[in-house]
């Protein structure tokens, strides 16, 4: 596939620095004012502008296949990537120059809604919001899934009807990519609480490259890439076992996530926006708005291998190691292999206990109650018997809650004898419990006969 870089461009390789680097401050908004980057005040595209335009702008990486040609793995990356694929159309057009205006004003205004999820409408009978929708040099664009997998280039359009684009897995269940990674960097490597873990103990050489790629492509970020997250393991699976993977899907959820990452971070995925730009039939490096130079991208070639320590020269020639320093011998992936389920955490499992032993004894037996004596519970009445004396802490209160009471009464008949307003009719004075019973249940017999 032809690159789309102009001639005498320089094309630097990025070496493949190793252990912790310093994050750097981000750049000075030198974006601010420029006509593709005007938003309307309050959107969320102008929030999203305001942060973006302030982040650094990363390089892609694509696979340098005359450096696997040297290290004889071109035959092994052909079973994984072969040519005229999604897979190899993704790492191809990843070498193309990334501009960053254009990428700030596409990542700021890009939304999208994965087809057959619910969405929510502001009213009824409102349009549905289109699957896919962007801003790019200034014109709002919309259309469906399988029109941005058709104009990023991952897909040809024959394809969209076939089951390397309908089939195409979206999501794989953790346990599964858990167990994945076992396969391939061995047990106890994972970390469950942070949901990744170190590239350093995946054991195949081709896979930590292969794994590089897709850090710096379609799970693209900044200086976190010797960290394999779950998304990047989807992938990684996906390319390894050779599982129909939804790649215009997981671009278009890549897009609509970058104004959540950090302003010290990166931003990636202007290889893709241009493949978009020159799909409309525009020329990025012949526009007069686009002021700042063109990022170009980078091949992990023999320079970056060797920063990698994943080669060694032997007398063939250099190829991948093993840990021992010999040749690397690559090991077949098995065809299965058992999901892993994250250990139980302690403070989630309830300790069964002896149920508690009754220090009181059996229950004293008890004589049935008279008739319309009032029920209290045993702590509230002392004796054998209900309806005995309340105990004294019981009755101090009731004694106090009733003195209160007839103080507020007394005081607000004070007040509207005062005020000569006409007194507030008490309520009638309650008969005993044992006289008052019967009334109650004519009136209960009553209401029932009305309910009848």
């Amino acid at each position: 596939m032809e690159d789309d870089l102009m001639p005498g461009d320089d094309i630097h390789i990025e070496p493949v620095q190793q252990g912790p680097r310093r994050r750097q401050r981000p750049p000075v908004d030198t974006l601010q004012g420029h006509p593709y980057l005007e938003f309307p005040d309050g959107t969320d595209a102008a929030r999203h502008c305001q942060k973006l335009r302030r982040m650094h702008v990363g390089s892609h990486a694509s696979i340098d296949w005359d450096a696997m040609e040297e290290i004889a793995e071109t035959p092994r990356v052909r079973r994984f990537i072969p040519i005229d694929s999604p897979w190899h159309r993704l790492f191809d057009l990843a070498h193309k120059p990334t501009y960053r205006e254009l990428l700030v004003e596409f990542i700021s205004s890009f939304t999208f809604h994965p087809p057959g999820e619910p969405v929510p409408i502001p009213y009824p009978g409102a349009p549905h919001p289109p699957e896919v929708s962007f801003r790019l040099a200034g014109v709002q664009r919309s259309m469906t899934l399988a029109e941005f997998a058709v104009r990023c280039g991952l897909y040809m359009q024959e394809e969209i009807e076939t089951e390397i684009y309908t089939a195409g897995l979206v999501v794989v269940e953790k346990p599964t990519l858990v167990g994945f990674w076992q396969v391939i960097a061995g047990e106890n490597h994972w970390e469950h609480e942070k949901s990744k873990g170190r590239v350093s103990f995946v054991r195949d050489p081709l896979y930590r490259y292969l794994h590089h790629l897709l850090a710096t492509s379609i799970s693209a970020r900044g200086y976190s890439r010797e960290w394999c997250t779950t998304t990047d393991l989807f992938f990684l699976y996906c390319l390894l076992y050779r599982r129909p993977c939804a790649l215009a899907h997981g671009l278009a959820q890549y897009f609509a996530s970058g104004h959540h990452r950090q302003e010290r971070g990166f931003l990636y995925g202007g290889a893709y926006v241009t493949v978009i730009a020159r799909s409309f039939g525009l020329v990025p490096h012949q526009d007069p708005h686009l002021r700042t130079p063109a990022i170009m991208p980078t091949r992990m070639g023999m320079q970056s291998l060797w920063g990698m320590r994943v080669i060694k020269r032997f007398p063939v020639g250099p190829r991948f190691k093993n840990p021992n320093g010999g040749v690397w011998t690559e090991q077949p992936l098995p065809e299965h292999f058992e999901d892993v389920y994250p250990p139980a955490d302690p403070a989630d499992v309830v300790p069964v206990e002896d149920p508690p032993e009754d220090l009181d004894g059996p229950a004293v037996p008890q004589p049935p109650p008279p008739a319309g004596a009032p029920q209290f519970p045993r702590h509230v009445i002392r004796g054998h018997a209900p309806g005995a004396a309340l105990h004294p802490d019981v009755r101090a209160e009731l004694d106090r809650l009733n003195d209160l009471v007839g103080w507020l009464v007394r005081a607000e008949q004070d007040r509207r004898e005062r005020e000569g307003l006409p007194q507030i009719p008490l309520p009638p004075v309650r008969a005993p419990h044992q006289q008052h019973q019967p009334q109650q249940q004519q009136h209960q017999d009553s209401d029932s006969d009305l309910d009848a």
